[in-house]
């Protein structure tokens, strides 16, 4: 084997582990920033009820859990009823619980409404 080839694959196994490296670092960026959203509204946001208005599958999995795409009539304690559209992931152990007019418990902050990174399904 020439020296160019030994080069070439060690540039290429190189430039794989840092393609993974990479891949892997987003992921956890993104776990970690989606736990600070969920611990923030756990801090300051309000419990209350919300009915599910509208209910679409987006064809996209998550671990075989589906995501699916919910329009929600929110309502919490001494503020008007909203309605927020949001896109989650359900484990398929709770997606009966997700069905058009079902009301499930929520947290939610009601300085942002519009937010629906401020409304939290709480599924048990």
């Amino acid at each position: 084997m020439s020296n160019t080839t030994i080069i070439i694959i060690v540039a290429v196994v190189v430039l794989i582990v840092l393609v993974a490296a990479a891949g892997i670092s987003v992921s956890l960026w993104s776990l970690r920033k989606q736990k600070k959203k969920t611990e923030v509204l756990m801090a300051t946001g309000s419990k209350g009820e919300a009915t599910i208005l509208q209910l679409e599958d987006t064809g996209t999995r998550i671990k075989d859990n589906p995501r699916v795409n919910v329009l929600l009539e929110v309502r919490i304690p001494d503020h008007p009823p909203y309605q927020v559209r949001k896109i989650i992931t359900v484990p398929l152990v709770r997606l009966s619980r997700i069905q058009v007019g079902s009301v499930v418990a929520v947290l939610a902050d009601p300085s942002q409404p519009a937010n629906p990174d401020k409304v939290g399904i709480l599924l048990r």
